[in-house]
């Protein structure tokens, strides 16, 4: 049986792979289903709910991608059981599942988000900040964000950071592992590559909803052009 618990968020794909909807996992349930020419031990019926959804004609089929929260991405053959502007309901074919090659495990956003390092570790000594270092966050994803220091403090490869990001007024704390030091062509330090580490499941659902709703407006921006 799909399991919801295991999704990060999923993707409604056409047969000719153009995105269709993006959906975090807050925004879906997962039944089993138990009618029809099915395997009826393993398809599941997959429920989306929301406001403006597209509308997809009745029984054409389309992919579900699953992005789990061991990294992988899934694809399933699909069809439409239901389509309406507020849900959407898809029985997936679960026996079709294919892990798809990762081209990038997460994609990623631009934005221009306010973010406060309270803690480093270097060389296993952790320092709690008097005055903690003001940054902004370039771009993020489900694994990590790309820091400009907001002043002259610098870091490095390796150390251990403790963020505390402000993502649609969601306040959170996340622990970062600094991944590299991008540079300019002059040998100035331009930002900081973190990577987050020790994640929880909460975490990674308010992280993956920005992420989400972010990739939608843009999409809606887009259409409207």
């Amino acid at each position: 049986m799909l399991s919801r618990d295991k999704i990060l968020k999923i993707d409604i794909v056409t047969m000719e792979n153009t995105r269709i909807l993006s959906a975090n996992n807050k925004q879906f349930s997962i039944q089993e289903y138990k009618n029809g020419n099915y395997n009826e031990d393993t398809d599941a019926v997959l429920i989306i709910k929301g406001k403006g959804l597209p509308e997809i004609e009745y029984n054409s089929t389309v992919y579900v991608i699953a992005y789990m929260r061991n990294g992988q991405r899934i694809k399933y053959f699909s069809d439409v059981s239901m389509s309406s502007d507020i849900q959407l309901n898809l029985i997936v074919r679960v026996n079709s599942a294919k892990i798809l090659q990762e081209r990038r495990r997460y994609y990623k956003i631009e934005v221009n988000v306010p973010c406060v390092i309270n803690t480093v570790e270097r060389n296993g000594n952790r320092t709690v900040l008097e005055s903690p270092y003001l940054t902004k966050i370039k771009d993020i994803n489900i694994g990590g964000v790309f820091l400009i220091m907001n002043n002259d403090e610098t870091l490095e490869v390796s150390d251990k950071l403790m963020l505390t990001m402000d993502l649609n007024e969601k306040i959170i704390d996340v622990d970062a592992e600094v991944l590299r030091v991008q540079r300019n062509a002059a040998g100035d330090i331009e930002g900081y590559g973190c990577k987050f580490i020790n994640v929880s499941a909460s975490v990674e659902d308010i992280v993956s909803q920005y992420v989400v709703e972010f990739q939608r407006e843009l999409i809606q921006k887009e259409a409207e052009k």
